[in-house]
């Protein structure tokens, strides 16, 4: 499995993409990537 780090920054910036992208299906890549972000593994957020 790939190990992901992330700034505060990132973390901060996907939080806010998350809610406030143009697109949902970005949208639903940042909380992905924010989820992953906040160390919840993998299986937890995939269905």
């Amino acid at each position: 499995m790939i190990n992901l780090e992330f700034t505060e920054e990132e973390k901060n910036s996907l939080y806010y993409e998350r809610f406030h992208h143009p697109h949902p299906r970005v949208q639903l890549k940042m909380e992905v990537l924010w989820l992953k972000s906040q160390k919840i593994p993998h299986k937890k957020f995939v269905s």
